[in-house]
């Protein structure tokens, strides 16, 4: 059956929950690595649109540590298993999106967050990267926005790769940074978002996450850029099974 999408962050018990949530997950990494986050000066009022590059299972904690207030995550529907980690996930607010095909239900869900004045948590790339650079961005994420209009604030996070790289089931420690750069304010498409629209704005977004991070962990060159999933590990990519414009 179906998974509902979302589970709204409305209540203050839901608040409190996060809240604690984020404060275990800040004193156990603190512990076990060295982070710091840069730039907190540029996070605009809710509704945004975070998006970040994702090498790491470290990345959700990070992003939740960088921004003041309450995230909604896009994660796989494969975090609902096993039932004792999918409760959990649930708890925090989060929408799951289905792998592999078009998620009309779970987009549709990330554009009433937003339209609700709550922040969203995305990454673009829609799974880890292996070797910490960037790859394909997918034009899910420039539907949202523009279907939106609100404001997509990027992050670069350096250096995860290799405090926990995809595969491993620990931190190995070292020192990762977490840069935030300037949002980019997006106009609210009225009629239909066209693909050269989405093509425009995703290469935009890109390239200011790319901006934030070290040479190491830019892109690689056309010819050698991997091919992403559709839509992979940790919070998904609305990847390029896109609804039809709208």
């Amino acid at each position: 059956s179906r998974v509902e999408p979302i589970v709204q962050l409305n209540s203050a018990v839901q608040s409190m929950w996060y809240r604690l949530n984020r404060l275990f997950f800040r004193v156990l990494l603190a512990r076990l690595l060295e982070y710091r986050i840069e730039g907190a000066h540029h996070e605009p009022r809710p509704p945004f649109l975070l998006i970040a590059n994702h090498t790491s299972a470290l990345d959700d904690p990070l992003v939740a540590f960088a921004v003041r207030g309450q995230l909604v995550y896009i994660g796989k529907e494969e975090l609902l298993r096993p039932w004792i980690v999918g409760l959990w996930v649930r708890s925090l607010g989060s929408i799951f999106i289905r792998r592999g095909e078009p998620d009309r239900a779970a987009l549709e869900a990330a554009l009433r967050a937003l339209q609700q004045r709550k922040a969203v948590s995305v990454f673009p790339e829609g799974t880890r990267s292996l070797d910490g650079r960037v790859g394909v961005f997918h034009h899910g994420t420039a539907w949202l926005a523009l279907r939106a209009g609100v404001s997509v604030l990027p992050l670069g996070i350096a250096g995860a790769h290799r405090a926990m790289p995809k595969g491993a089931r620990w931190p190995r420690g070292g020192s990762i940074v977490v840069r935030i750069g300037p949002p980019l304010h997006v106009p609210k498409a009225h009629g239909r978002v066209t693909r050269p629209m989405m093509e425009e704005w995703t290469e935009r977004f890109k390239q200011a996450v790319i901006d934030l991070l070290p040479p190491d962990q830019r892109s690689l060159p056309v010819s050698e850029t991997r091919t992403a999933e559709t839509i992979g590990a940790g919070s998904a990519a609305m990847g390029r099974s896109r609804p039809a414009d709208a």
